[in-house]
Protein backbone atom coordinates (compact mmCIF):
# COMPACT_ATOMS: atom_id res chain seq x y z
CA UNK A 1 0.00 0.00 0.00
CA UNK A 2 1.08 3.62 -0.54
CA UNK A 3 2.60 5.15 2.58
CA UNK A 4 3.13 8.67 3.81
CA UNK A 5 6.49 10.40 3.43
CA UNK A 6 6.25 11.34 7.11
CA UNK A 7 7.72 9.05 9.74
CA UNK A 8 5.08 6.51 10.76
CA UNK A 9 4.61 5.99 14.48
CA UNK A 10 2.25 3.68 16.34
CA UNK A 11 1.28 4.39 19.94
CA UNK A 12 -0.21 1.46 21.88
CA UNK A 13 -2.22 1.69 25.10
CA UNK A 14 -4.81 -0.62 26.73
CA UNK A 15 -7.46 2.03 27.44
CA UNK A 16 -8.04 5.78 27.55
CA UNK A 17 -10.50 5.86 30.43
CA UNK A 18 -8.56 7.60 33.22
CA UNK A 19 -5.17 7.70 34.85
CA UNK A 20 -1.75 9.23 34.26
CA UNK A 21 -0.47 6.63 31.79
CA UNK A 22 -3.53 7.02 29.58
CA UNK A 23 -3.40 10.81 29.74
CA UNK A 24 0.25 10.88 28.70
CA UNK A 25 -0.41 8.57 25.75
CA UNK A 26 -3.30 10.74 24.52
CA UNK A 27 -1.23 13.90 24.93
CA UNK A 28 1.72 12.31 23.12
CA UNK A 29 -0.54 11.50 20.18
CA UNK A 30 -1.78 15.09 20.03
CA UNK A 31 1.72 16.54 20.26
CA UNK A 32 3.22 14.31 17.55
CA UNK A 33 0.39 14.31 15.00
CA UNK A 34 1.44 17.55 13.27
CA UNK A 35 4.96 16.34 12.47
CA UNK A 36 4.53 12.56 12.25
CA UNK A 37 1.97 10.12 10.90
CA UNK A 38 0.53 8.85 14.17
CA UNK A 39 -1.65 5.77 14.63
CA UNK A 40 -3.08 5.27 18.11
CA UNK A 41 -4.00 1.66 18.92
CA UNK A 42 -6.27 1.11 21.92
CA UNK A 43 -7.31 -2.33 23.11
CA UNK A 44 -10.72 -1.01 24.14
CA UNK A 45 -12.04 2.57 23.89
CA UNK A 46 -15.01 2.02 26.21
CA UNK A 47 -15.20 4.84 28.76
CA UNK A 48 -12.63 6.95 26.87
CA UNK A 49 -12.36 10.46 28.34
CA UNK A 50 -9.18 11.83 26.76
CA UNK A 51 -9.18 14.00 23.64
CA UNK A 52 -7.58 12.28 20.65
CA UNK A 53 -9.39 14.24 17.95
CA UNK A 54 -7.43 14.47 14.72
CA UNK A 55 -5.48 11.30 15.53
CA UNK A 56 -6.00 8.04 13.62
CA UNK A 57 -7.59 5.99 16.40
CA UNK A 58 -7.78 2.20 16.07
CA UNK A 59 -10.01 0.34 18.54
CA UNK A 60 -9.20 -3.38 18.71
CA UNK A 61 -12.36 -4.10 20.75
CA UNK A 62 -10.29 -6.45 22.87
CA UNK A 63 -10.74 -5.26 26.42
CA UNK A 64 -9.84 -7.18 29.56
CA UNK A 65 -11.48 -10.59 30.04
CA UNK A 66 -11.74 -12.85 33.12
CA UNK A 67 -9.94 -16.14 33.61
CA UNK A 68 -6.35 -17.20 32.93
CA UNK A 69 -7.20 -19.00 29.69
CA UNK A 70 -9.27 -16.07 28.46
CA UNK A 71 -6.41 -13.67 29.14
CA UNK A 72 -3.95 -15.82 27.17
CA UNK A 73 -6.30 -15.98 24.18
CA UNK A 74 -6.82 -12.23 24.42
CA UNK A 75 -3.08 -11.58 24.25
CA UNK A 76 -2.79 -13.74 21.12
CA UNK A 77 -5.65 -11.85 19.48
CA UNK A 78 -4.14 -8.48 20.34
CA UNK A 79 -0.71 -9.50 19.06
CA UNK A 80 -2.15 -10.81 15.79
CA UNK A 81 -4.14 -7.65 15.13
CA UNK A 82 -1.32 -5.28 16.05
CA UNK A 83 1.22 -7.17 13.93
CA UNK A 84 -1.18 -7.01 10.98
CA UNK A 85 -1.58 -3.26 11.49
CA UNK A 86 2.17 -2.73 11.72
CA UNK A 87 2.60 -4.52 8.40
CA UNK A 88 -0.28 -2.74 6.63
CA UNK A 89 0.68 0.73 7.90
CA UNK A 90 4.42 0.13 7.45
CA UNK A 91 5.10 1.36 10.97
CA UNK A 92 8.65 2.53 11.67
CA UNK A 93 8.50 3.07 15.43
CA UNK A 94 5.97 1.57 17.83
CA UNK A 95 5.80 3.03 21.33
CA UNK A 96 3.74 1.24 23.98
CA UNK A 97 2.62 2.54 27.36
CA UNK A 98 2.67 0.16 30.33
CA UNK A 99 3.49 -3.53 30.58
CA UNK A 100 0.16 -4.80 29.22
CA UNK A 101 0.79 -2.89 26.00
CA UNK A 102 4.54 -3.59 26.07
CA UNK A 103 3.98 -7.35 25.91
CA UNK A 104 1.82 -6.94 22.82
CA UNK A 105 4.28 -4.51 21.25
CA UNK A 106 7.36 -6.73 21.52
CA UNK A 107 5.45 -9.88 20.51
CA UNK A 108 4.01 -8.17 17.43
CA UNK A 109 7.35 -6.81 16.17
CA UNK A 110 7.53 -6.73 12.37
CA UNK A 111 10.06 -4.35 10.80
CA UNK A 112 9.38 -1.66 13.38
CA UNK A 113 11.61 -0.32 16.15
CA UNK A 114 9.89 -1.11 19.44
CA UNK A 115 9.88 1.26 22.41
CA UNK A 116 8.53 -0.18 25.66
CA UNK A 117 7.41 2.46 28.13
CA UNK A 118 7.62 1.72 31.85
CA UNK A 119 5.35 4.22 33.57
CA UNK A 120 5.15 2.84 37.10
CA UNK A 121 7.77 1.63 39.56
CA UNK A 122 5.54 -1.31 40.45
CA UNK A 123 6.29 -2.84 37.03
CA UNK A 124 9.76 -3.73 38.31
CA UNK A 125 8.22 -6.11 40.84
CA UNK A 126 7.28 -8.55 38.06
CA UNK A 127 10.77 -9.84 37.30
CA UNK A 128 9.79 -12.41 34.66
CA UNK A 129 7.71 -9.93 32.70
CA UNK A 130 10.42 -7.27 32.89
CA UNK A 131 13.03 -9.80 31.74
CA UNK A 132 10.83 -10.80 28.80
CA UNK A 133 10.11 -7.24 27.66
CA UNK A 134 13.63 -5.85 28.19
CA UNK A 135 15.19 -8.70 26.22
CA UNK A 136 12.96 -8.03 23.20
CA UNK A 137 12.35 -4.27 23.13
CA UNK A 138 14.68 -2.13 21.04
CA UNK A 139 14.50 0.63 23.63
CA UNK A 140 13.21 0.78 27.19
CA UNK A 141 11.67 4.16 27.94
CA UNK A 142 11.43 5.14 31.59
CA UNK A 143 9.74 8.19 33.08
CA UNK A 144 12.45 8.90 35.68
CA UNK A 145 16.24 8.70 35.74
CA UNK A 146 16.20 6.49 38.84
CA UNK A 147 13.94 3.99 37.11
CA UNK A 148 16.11 3.96 33.97
CA UNK A 149 19.19 3.29 36.10
CA UNK A 150 17.54 0.47 38.06
CA UNK A 151 16.25 -1.23 34.91
CA UNK A 152 19.69 -0.94 33.30
CA UNK A 153 21.33 -2.57 36.32
CA UNK A 154 18.84 -5.43 36.59
CA UNK A 155 17.80 -6.39 33.06
CA UNK A 156 19.27 -7.08 29.58
CA UNK A 157 18.50 -3.69 28.03
CA UNK A 158 19.58 -2.93 24.44
CA UNK A 159 18.99 0.83 24.63
CA UNK A 160 17.28 3.07 27.16
CA UNK A 161 16.03 6.62 27.62
CA UNK A 162 14.15 8.77 30.10
CA UNK A 163 11.15 10.74 28.92
CA UNK A 164 9.68 12.82 31.72
CA UNK A 165 5.92 12.95 31.40
CA UNK A 166 4.88 16.26 29.83
CA UNK A 167 2.58 18.79 31.41
CA UNK A 168 0.33 20.73 29.03
CA UNK A 169 0.53 24.01 30.91
CA UNK A 170 -1.55 26.07 28.49
CA UNK A 171 -4.42 23.59 28.61
CA UNK A 172 -4.24 23.30 32.40
CA UNK A 173 -4.26 27.09 32.73
CA UNK A 174 -7.48 27.31 30.71
CA UNK A 175 -9.20 24.36 32.39
CA UNK A 176 -8.28 25.55 35.88
CA UNK A 177 -10.57 28.56 35.41
CA UNK A 178 -13.71 26.58 34.59
CA UNK A 179 -16.68 26.34 36.95
CA UNK A 180 -16.96 23.35 39.23
CA UNK A 181 -19.82 21.29 40.62
CA UNK A 182 -21.95 23.22 43.13
CA UNK A 183 -21.65 20.58 45.86
CA UNK A 184 -17.88 20.53 45.54
CA UNK A 185 -17.82 24.33 45.51
CA UNK A 186 -19.89 24.41 48.70
CA UNK A 187 -17.42 22.06 50.41
CA UNK A 188 -14.45 24.17 49.36
CA UNK A 189 -16.15 27.36 50.53
CA UNK A 190 -16.29 26.09 54.10
CA UNK A 191 -13.93 27.81 56.53
CA UNK A 192 -10.39 26.48 56.48
CA UNK A 193 -7.67 25.48 54.02
CA UNK A 194 -8.02 22.50 51.69
CA UNK A 195 -5.47 19.73 51.24
CA UNK A 196 -5.98 17.87 47.96
CA UNK A 197 -4.73 14.60 46.49
CA UNK A 198 -5.56 12.80 43.28
CA UNK A 199 -5.58 9.17 42.13
CA UNK A 200 -7.52 5.95 41.84
CA UNK A 201 -8.71 4.21 45.01
CA UNK A 202 -5.77 1.83 44.78
CA UNK A 203 -3.73 0.70 47.76
CA UNK A 204 -0.51 1.96 46.15
CA UNK A 205 -1.78 5.54 46.59
CA UNK A 206 -1.75 5.13 50.38
CA UNK A 207 -4.76 7.35 51.02
CA UNK A 208 -5.22 5.90 54.52
CA UNK A 209 -1.92 7.56 55.44
CA UNK A 210 -3.26 10.90 54.24
CA UNK A 211 -6.58 10.60 56.07
CA UNK A 212 -4.80 9.76 59.33
CA UNK A 213 -2.38 12.65 58.77
CA UNK A 214 -5.26 15.09 58.26
CA UNK A 215 -6.71 13.98 61.59
CA UNK A 216 -3.42 15.08 63.19
CA UNK A 217 -3.26 18.31 61.19
CA UNK A 218 -6.71 19.15 62.57
CA UNK A 219 -5.15 19.50 66.04
CA UNK A 220 -3.18 22.52 64.81
CA UNK A 221 -5.43 23.69 61.94
CA UNK A 222 -8.95 22.98 63.27
CA UNK A 223 -10.89 23.73 60.09
CA UNK A 224 -8.60 21.91 57.65
CA UNK A 225 -10.35 19.99 54.84
CA UNK A 226 -9.28 17.11 52.62
CA UNK A 227 -10.43 16.53 49.04
CA UNK A 228 -9.51 13.33 47.19
CA UNK A 229 -10.11 13.29 43.43
CA UNK A 230 -10.32 9.95 41.63
CA UNK A 231 -12.39 6.93 40.70
CA UNK A 232 -12.95 3.75 42.65
CA UNK A 233 -14.48 2.40 45.83
CA UNK A 234 -13.61 4.75 48.67
CA UNK A 235 -16.04 3.23 51.19
CA UNK A 236 -13.24 1.90 53.41
CA UNK A 237 -11.65 5.35 53.49
CA UNK A 238 -15.00 7.00 54.22
CA UNK A 239 -15.38 4.63 57.18
CA UNK A 240 -11.87 5.49 58.37
CA UNK A 241 -12.67 9.21 58.21
CA UNK A 242 -15.81 8.59 60.26
CA UNK A 243 -13.90 6.62 62.90
CA UNK A 244 -11.35 9.43 63.10
CA UNK A 245 -14.13 12.00 63.54
CA UNK A 246 -13.32 13.97 60.40
CA UNK A 247 -15.95 12.68 57.96
CA UNK A 248 -17.46 16.16 57.54
CA UNK A 249 -14.06 17.52 56.57
CA UNK A 250 -13.25 14.91 53.92
CA UNK A 251 -14.70 14.86 50.39
CA UNK A 252 -14.30 12.11 47.79
CA UNK A 253 -15.23 13.67 44.45
CA UNK A 254 -15.03 10.60 42.23
CA UNK A 255 -13.45 10.80 38.78
CA UNK A 256 -13.53 14.30 37.26
CA UNK A 257 -13.37 15.23 33.58
CA UNK A 258 -11.60 18.43 34.64
CA UNK A 259 -9.66 17.93 37.88
CA UNK A 260 -7.63 21.10 37.31
CA UNK A 261 -10.50 23.41 38.25
CA UNK A 262 -10.69 21.58 41.58
CA UNK A 263 -6.93 21.60 42.13
CA UNK A 264 -6.85 25.35 41.54
CA UNK A 265 -9.23 25.94 44.44
CA UNK A 266 -7.19 23.95 46.97
CA UNK A 267 -4.29 25.18 49.10
CA UNK A 268 -1.78 22.32 49.34
CA UNK A 269 -1.20 19.12 47.37
CA UNK A 270 -0.31 15.92 49.25
CA UNK A 271 1.16 12.70 47.84
CA UNK A 272 1.26 9.58 50.05
CA UNK A 273 1.98 6.79 47.53
CA UNK A 274 3.97 3.66 48.30
CA UNK A 275 5.49 3.98 44.82
CA UNK A 276 5.04 5.97 41.63
CA UNK A 277 6.42 6.00 38.14
CA UNK A 278 6.40 9.68 37.42
CA UNK A 279 3.61 11.29 39.49
CA UNK A 280 1.78 13.34 36.87
CA UNK A 281 -0.66 14.64 39.45
CA UNK A 282 2.20 16.23 41.39
CA UNK A 283 3.31 18.25 38.37
CA UNK A 284 -0.30 19.11 37.49
CA UNK A 285 -0.85 20.43 41.00
CA UNK A 286 2.32 22.51 40.74
CA UNK A 287 1.08 23.85 37.39
CA UNK A 288 -1.83 25.55 39.18
CA UNK A 289 0.50 26.88 41.87
CA UNK A 290 -0.03 24.41 44.69
CA UNK A 291 2.74 23.96 47.27
CA UNK A 292 3.42 20.24 47.65
CA UNK A 293 4.20 17.83 50.45
CA UNK A 294 5.17 14.39 49.16
CA UNK A 295 6.47 11.17 50.60
CA UNK A 296 9.93 10.46 49.15
CA UNK A 297 8.86 7.21 47.48
CA UNK A 298 10.34 5.60 44.39
CA UNK A 299 10.25 7.09 41.86
CA UNK A 300 9.62 10.65 40.75
CA UNK A 301 8.90 12.94 43.71
CA UNK A 302 12.56 13.69 44.44
CA UNK A 303 13.36 14.24 40.75
CA UNK A 304 10.47 16.71 40.53
CA UNK A 305 10.96 18.57 43.81
CA UNK A 306 14.78 18.81 43.85
CA UNK A 307 17.17 19.95 41.11
CA UNK A 308 19.79 17.39 42.11
CA UNK A 309 17.57 14.53 43.26
CA UNK A 310 20.57 12.57 44.55
CA UNK A 311 20.82 15.10 47.37
CA UNK A 312 17.51 13.71 48.67
CA UNK A 313 18.34 10.02 48.51
CA UNK A 314 17.68 9.17 52.18
CA UNK A 315 14.13 7.88 52.47
CA UNK A 316 13.96 8.35 56.24
CA UNK A 317 14.55 12.12 56.36
CA UNK A 318 12.58 15.32 55.81
CA UNK A 319 13.85 17.55 53.03
CA UNK A 320 12.69 21.10 52.44
CA UNK A 321 13.67 20.65 48.81
CA UNK A 322 14.02 23.21 46.03
CA UNK A 323 10.39 23.01 44.93
CA UNK A 324 8.49 21.23 47.71
CA UNK A 325 8.72 19.15 50.86
CA UNK A 326 9.78 15.48 50.94
CA UNK A 327 9.02 13.25 53.93
CA UNK A 328 10.07 9.71 54.97
CA UNK A 329 8.49 6.76 53.18
CA UNK A 330 5.67 4.87 54.88
CA UNK A 331 6.27 1.30 56.03
CA UNK A 332 3.92 -1.63 56.48
CA UNK A 333 0.89 -2.58 54.47
CA UNK A 334 -2.59 -1.12 54.35
CA UNK A 335 -3.77 -0.20 57.84
CA UNK A 336 -7.31 1.07 58.33
CA UNK A 337 -7.14 0.90 62.12
CA UNK A 338 -8.04 4.43 63.25
CA UNK A 339 -6.22 3.93 66.56
CA UNK A 340 -2.88 3.17 64.91
CA UNK A 341 -0.89 6.12 63.58
CA UNK A 342 2.72 5.61 62.54
CA UNK A 343 5.69 7.88 63.17
CA UNK A 344 5.92 8.58 59.44
CA UNK A 345 2.27 9.66 59.36
CA UNK A 346 2.98 11.99 62.29
CA UNK A 347 5.94 13.49 60.43
CA UNK A 348 3.86 13.93 57.27
CA UNK A 349 1.11 15.64 59.27
CA UNK A 350 3.64 17.89 60.95
CA UNK A 351 5.01 19.11 57.62
CA UNK A 352 1.49 19.73 56.28
CA UNK A 353 0.54 21.73 59.37
CA UNK A 354 3.78 23.72 59.34
CA UNK A 355 3.24 24.64 55.70
CA UNK A 356 -0.41 25.63 56.17
CA UNK A 357 0.48 27.85 59.13
CA UNK A 358 3.44 29.57 57.45
CA UNK A 359 2.10 31.93 54.79
CA UNK A 360 5.59 33.03 53.77
CA UNK A 361 6.64 29.43 53.15
CA UNK A 362 3.36 28.79 51.30
CA UNK A 363 3.96 31.77 49.00
CA UNK A 364 7.56 30.73 48.36
CA UNK A 365 6.67 27.16 47.39
CA UNK A 366 3.71 28.38 45.35
CA UNK A 367 6.00 30.47 43.15
CA UNK A 368 8.59 27.71 42.96
CA UNK A 369 5.93 25.17 41.98
CA UNK A 370 4.84 27.26 39.00
CA UNK A 371 8.45 27.73 37.90
CA UNK A 372 9.24 24.03 38.18
CA UNK A 373 6.10 22.92 36.33
CA UNK A 374 7.22 24.97 33.33
CA UNK A 375 10.37 22.87 33.11
CA UNK A 376 8.21 19.81 32.45
CA UNK A 377 6.26 21.45 29.64
CA UNK A 378 5.37 19.87 26.33
CA UNK A 379 8.14 21.60 24.35
CA UNK A 380 10.91 19.82 26.26
CA UNK A 381 9.07 16.49 25.88
CA UNK A 382 8.61 16.81 22.12
CA UNK A 383 12.19 17.95 21.64
CA UNK A 384 13.49 14.83 23.38
CA UNK A 385 11.20 12.51 21.40
CA UNK A 386 12.34 14.18 18.17
CA UNK A 387 15.95 13.58 19.17
CA UNK A 388 15.33 9.90 19.93
CA UNK A 389 13.41 9.31 16.69
CA UNK A 390 16.19 10.92 14.65
CA UNK A 391 18.75 8.78 16.47
CA UNK A 392 16.77 5.59 15.81
CA UNK A 393 16.32 6.18 12.09
CA UNK A 394 19.79 7.47 11.21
Amino acid sequence: METSTRIRIMLIVPMLDQGGLERICALTAQLLKTKYEVHLVVFNTEGMIYDVSGVHLIDLHLGAVPGKFGKIINVYKRVAQVKKLKKELDIQISYSFGQTANMVNVLSKYHDITWAGIRGYGALDNHRQMQFVCKRADRMVSCTKVMEQEIGRSYPVKNSATLYNPCNLDEINVLSREKIDEKIEAFLQKTGPTIVSMGRAHDVKGFWHLIKAVKLVKNKVPHVKLMIIGDGDYSAYQKLAQELGIAEQVLFTGVQMNPFALLAKADVYALTSDSEGFPNALIEAMAVGLPCVSVNCKTGPAEILQNDYQQCDAQDKVYHADYGILTPVFYGGKNLDASMISQEEEIFAGELAELLLDQELMASYRNKALYRANQFGVDAYVKEIDRLITQELE
